[in-house]
């Protein structure tokens, strides 16, 4: 599968929402902002790297090794990068879970040892995508001479694995009950998968793609899961996600807005480097708040002096948003140009594709 340059600007709405999750918490605290941005990135990583796997027509052991080289040398820098610096600045929670984190293994600790909110807990999301990494090129390279099989096999993970989201219907076997291990998150990234094969089949009715009514009924529904609570958003949300990509890697969305937003260039940019944002925007924003916002900034201020805007002082998050994004943007950036991308030129020269392959995940 080609290289397609909206899929960033789908990413920059997967971010978005995180870091209002995150950054403005008063409207965090009535929708599922956080879930759906990492949703979203789950679909479309399930939805890039399945047909890069299926393109290869080189044996088994070599296939993996490309794969996974490529992957580490995308997702590892960065990623052991801020956990050196985190150990350095003695952070509680990297040193008292050291293990978890340099493993990949996180998820499961946090749900395990019921650890609290902090500064890494975003980092779950990670271990389940390093999870899957390692575990989804057995199933594709091992079926990908049988495509009907393969096909039938991601349909069973998806059903199971969104019956264990949703429902926990296995209960004696403790790797399957944790909320965000693997078993419980395989679903998003599956249907990527599978939508991602039936898209490159032409299994995909184009009259759905097409129809504007579909398409805002699809905003619609999204938007009501977002805003309530109901169990179901675990199948709607990602279902609403893949459409999103289908539409993007057919024709784009007929809501001109959005079509023009996703084209845009400094929106394309910012969701190519969305993973580091993800990554330092959590850690940034504990160190600055504690050592620079509140002490330095926030309570120097007279906010008596304002009258009746007096009211923001409980509302820091106004100035937090804009503010902590625009810094974890910065920090990505830097990051990519000065570190990421001198990295990520290895890719070619140790683990390069038979078929030239872009990608930007």
């Amino acid at each position: 599968m080609k290289y397609i340059r909206q899929l960033d600007g789908l990413r920059f709405l997967a971010i978005f929402f995180v870091l209002i999750q995150h950054f403005a918490t008063i409207i965090g605290q009535h929708m599922s902002a956080g879930y759906y941005g990492v949703e979203l990135f789950f679909v479309i990583s399930g939805f890039l790297i399945t047909p890069i796997l299926l393109k290869s027509d080189e044996p088994f052991i070599s296939a993996y090794k490309k794969f996974i080289g490529r992957r580490t040398l995308r997702i590892f820098p960065i990623y052991y990068l801020t956990i050196v610096i985190l150990l350095v600045l003695n952070y509680v929670y990297i040193k008292a879970y050291l293990i978890y984190f340099l493993t990949y293994t996180y998820n499961y600790a946090w749900d395990h040892f019921d650890i609290p909110i902090n500064a890494v807990t975003h980092f779950w999301s990670l271990c389940v995508e390093e999870q899957f990494y390692l575990i989804w090129p057995f199933l594709v390279l091992g079926l990908r001479n049988n495509i009907k099989v393969l096909k039938w096999v991601i349909l069973a993970v998806i059903i199971f694995s969104t019956l264990q989201e949703c429902a926990t219907v296995i209960t004696s076997i403790p790797f399957f009950i944790y909320p965000h291990g693997i078993a419980q998150q395989a679903n998003s990234l599956a249907l990527g998968a599978l939508g991602a094969i039936l898209f490159n089949e032409n299994k995909i009715p184009i009259r759905l793609l097409d129809s504007k009514w579909i398409e805002y009924s699809v905003f619609l529904l999204l938007m009501i899961f977002l805003l309530t609570d109901y169990r179901l958003k675990f199948i709607v949300c990602p279902l609403c996600s893949l459409f999103f990509i289908l539409k993007t890697a057919h024709n784009g969305f007929l809501f001109k807005p959005l079509n023009n937003l996703l084209n845009n260039k400094l929106i394309i940019y910012i969701g190519s480097i969305s993973y580091g944002i993800y990554v330092f925007h959590l850690p940034m924003e504990h160190y600055f708040t504690t050592y620079v916002f509140d002490p330095l900034i926030w309570h120097k201020i007279n906010f008596n002096a304002l009258g009746r805007f007096k009211i923001i002082r409980r509302n820091s998050w106004i100035v937090k948003f804009p503010l902590y994004s625009f810094i974890s943007i910065l920090l990505a950036h830097l990051s990519y140009k000065y570190f990421e991308r001198p990295i990520l030129s290895f890719k070619d020269r140790y683990f390069r594709y038979d078929v030239t392959e872009i990608e930007k995940k």
